[in-house]
């Protein structure tokens, strides 16, 4: 006889072992957790600003601060957990683009925005913030692979970057079905990206694999790398080996060591590349414990010391050395931009020489680019520390020029509000098929989580008037 209770008792424990492997399963991009961490109103940010005097943009909107984790994913497709913050306006009765800034060069697992949060403990964080996000900028701020967490940063390695942009940009847009009704909000389909120094170069690198690899998901509109060194391979190679008194000596084995890490696992001897002090001694300056600054204190008055005299004049010599040849995978040029690119550098820059943005542009040029621009600011205005809020600025109020903000109401997503969208509208409440975010966010006009006749009447008055 066929026992229907047991049947019943195994399916249903079958059903919840299914459910919890459901919970279990993870895809990059999923978002883990959020917390919200501060809120800035127009008058206080207005304060914050006021260092910059006339500089400083006009505050439009307040602001909330999220630090989220995420789900990406590594180069051999495992599971990674990364994090970074958000910062919104507070207007959910608009759709606003999406800006995604990458920050510079941090050693420090402290330091990592999600860490920091917005605050004067990273006063690049808050600045960047401060002056895109009032202004209508959904802006993202990825910590990076390794940062903020116990494994190693790959510092200058391509990859690594646009998986962690494409990834937080997904997992921005899960964000916005988790919070409440009072702190919504609306993404349009415009994503920018800018950064500074290891930044500029996390921006062109996320630019270039979104657009080779990932533009049937996500579109640019503009891109502005500031200050970064593209050109790994020469012009930075070229500075190194004849600029032994380098300003900040620890990002030479900052790049060699990830280097190594990322392409020969972690497991890589170091012996086999470092003087014995410093095979012993640099992973432990590596861990994320240690500030740039303390890591310049011990290091010798020329950086390359530190390496095997042999693998030094190999490095010189061999084109097929280990380093040549992660160097040369890591240096962005070779390939034609899509999107607008706007590139900035200060030709005083005492830490990555401008030939970098130079170089770049000249090869974009010559490989058939039709929307690359070079802005190189003057020496006058100082070095590589001082230029980074007038190229921020800069690229900022470049980027207003392309901005888009949408209203409710405007379906076609056309910035005009007209009897087309009516139609639209018309159409969907009777076929209930949305197919996006923006799209029930746009037609929602009395904002009830629900498309209906009175949305309609909504649409009707707005276009009467």
């Amino acid at each position: 006889m066929i026992n229907i209770v047991s049947i019943k008792l195994k399916t249903n424990y079958l059903i919840k072992f299914l459910f919890c492997i459901s919970l279990i399963k993870s895809d990059p991009g999923d978002l883990i957790d959020f917390n919200e961490r501060n809120t800035f109103t127009i008058e206080s940010i207005e304060i914050l600003l006021g260092s910059l005097g006339e500089l400083a943009p006009s505050p439009i909107y307040p602001i909330s601060v999220y630090d989220i984790s995420y789900e990406s994913h590594n180069q051999n497709g495992t599971i990674d957990t990364l994090s970074g913050l958000v910062s919104i306006p507070q207007n959910y009765s608009k759709a606003f683009p999406i800006a995604v800034y990458n920050h510079g060069t941090i050693i420090l697992d402290s330091q990592a925005p999600s860490i920091t949060g917005m605050s004067i403990e990273n006063f690049e964080i808050l600045l960047a913030g401060l002056v895109t996000t009032p202004s209508g900028f959904i802006t993202l701020f990825p910590d990076y692979k390794g940062i903020g967490d116990p494994s190693f940063h790959p510092y200058i390695i391509s990859e690594p970057h646009t998986l962690s942009v494409i990834n937080m940009l997904r997992s921005v847009k899960f964000l916005n079905t988790e919070l409440n009704s009072q702190n919504k909000f609306q993404y349009n389909n415009q994503i920018f990206l800018l950064g500074y120094s290891d930044g500029g170069y996390a921006t062109l690198a996320s630019q270039k694999g979104i657009e080779l690899f990932y533009d049937h998901e996500f579109q640019i509109t503009a891109s502005f790398p500031m200050a970064g060194p593209y050109d790994l391979a020469g012009t930075m190679v070229d500075y190194f080996l004849s600029n032994p008194e380098y300003s900040q000596p620890y990002y030479v084995p900052y790049v060699l060591t990830s280097h190594l890490w990322y392409y020969q696992g972690l497991e890589v001897n170091f012996m086999d590349y470092f003087n014995p002090f410093w095979a012993d001694t640099l992973p432990s300056l590596f861990d994320g414990s240690h500030s740039g600054a303390e890591i310049n204190q011990i290091m010798p008055e020329n950086p390359l010391d530190i390496i095997l005299p042999d693998v030094l004049e190999d490095f010189i010599n061999n084109e097929d050395n280990i380093f040549n040849q992660t160097f040369r995978e890591n240096t962005l040029l070779g390939w034609v931009p899509n999107s607008p690119t706007h590139i900035y550098h200060g030709i005083g820059d005492d830490i990555v020489p401008y030939q970098n943005a130079q170089i770049v542009y000249d090869d974009f040029l010559n490989n058939g680019a039709e929307n690359v621009e070079l802005i190189l600011f003057p020496e006058f205005l100082g070095g590589h520390s001082q230029l980074a809020p007038i190229c921020l600025i800069s690229g900022f109020n470049t980027m207003l020029n392309y901005q888009i903000i949408n209203e409710k109401g405007d379906v076609d997503n056309n910035t005009i509000i007209d009897f087309s969208d009516f139609l639209l509208l018309q159409s969907e409440i009777l076929n209930q098929d949305l197919s996006s975010s923006f799209l029930f966010w746009s037609m929602d006009l009395d904002s009830d989580y629900f498309i209906s006749i009175f949305d309609l009447l909504l649409l009707s008055d707005i276009i009467d008037t």
